[in-house]
């Protein structure tokens, strides 16, 4: 009967996670977050499904632990270890089996019984439904022999004890922080203009809140807002300007009146763009501690 490995294993090899996959967080989306783990079922197989845990790496790396628990040629359980990196709404793991272990057995030098047999990626729809997608890599003894792979959606049955999820990064906000206040100023590109703007972040342990507004743009029209341009966790808007001003504003948990704010906004140059001209920009500066002093 196959076993997976232990959670010793997990830590101390989780080097050999796969390359991590560029995507671009979008409106819309959810976040993964620490409220992602729990009991996912396969609504449309029977009595199979993933234990998911959302995870921290060194460096505050965030990564997802999947055991999937599923069926065999044979008809027997066989369970598969998933590990990867979480990147938006998305987890790109790789697929671990281990064999010849016996109940009990105790702990070996190396892990030459736990094995990568192929990949899994997790993509959520939103808090409780997603889809999985599967590679089995073929067995290098059959040359003929192809990779297995399928699709299968998920939905989830369980969830931490009173941790709602919201999609947003209140979610992954620790508890009992202290009030977090955070602004940067948006400069203007062009030195004749007298266009400006700001933006402001604020966190709370209930909620986050995010927005971007400008003044003296113009001409009116849509413009385009930028987080994080030029690296995997750009994030873009639409902004209305109108009267020369406009603003945007996020929220986590969202409400019905600001935007999911899927996304975090620190360390991330903010521009303001007029189809490729950038009109205002924070430059090298980034959210900071505002001085409560001024």
């Amino acid at each position: 009967m196959k076993r997976t490995p232990s959670l010793k294993w997990i830590l101390v090899n989780s080097f050999i996670l796969s390359i991590l996959l560029s995507t671009s967080a979008m409106a819309g989306k959810p976040l993964i977050t620490s409220s992602f783990s729990g009991i996912w079922d396969q609504p449309e197989q029977e009595s199979q499904g993933i234990i998911l845990q959302i995870g921290e790496q060194a460096e505050d790396e965030k990564v997802g632990i999947a055991y999937w628990f599923t069926y065999g040629p044979d008809l027997q359980t066989a369970w598969y270890l998933g590990i990867g990196p979480v990147t938006g709404n998305v987890i790109n793991m790789v697929l671990y089996t281990a064999s010849d272990i016996a109940f009990m057995a105790e702990n070996l030098e190396g892990n030459e019984e736990v094995v990568p047999v192929g990949t899994m990626d997790l993509v959520f729809k939103n808090c409780n439904k997603g889809d999985a997608s599967y590679v089995f890599y073929a067995p290098e003894d059959e040359v003929d022999a192809e990779d297995e792979m399928g699709e299968f959606p998920i939905k989830r049955i369980s969830s931490i004890y009173r941790q709602r999820c919201s999609g947003g990064i209140s979610d992954d906000t620790p508890k009992g922080g202290k009030p977090l206040d955070m602004e940067v100023k948006l400069l203007p590109v062009a030195e004749d203009s007298s266009s400006s703007g700001k933006a402001k972040f604020w966190e709370r342990t209930e909620r986050v809140d995010f927005k971007v507004e400008v003044e003296d743009v113009i001409p009116d029209g849509i413009y385009s807002l930028v987080i994080c341009g030029g690296t995997e966790d750009v994030v873009q808007f639409d902004m209305p300007v109108e009267l020369g001003m406009g603003e945007l504003e996020f929220r986590s948990p969202e409400n019905d009146d600001k935007l999911n704010l899927n996304f975090d906004p620190r360390d991330c140059k903010i521009e303001v763009l007029s189809g490729d001209a950038i009109v205002l920009t924070s430059g090298d500066a980034v959210l900071s501690e505002k001085d409560r002093g001024k």
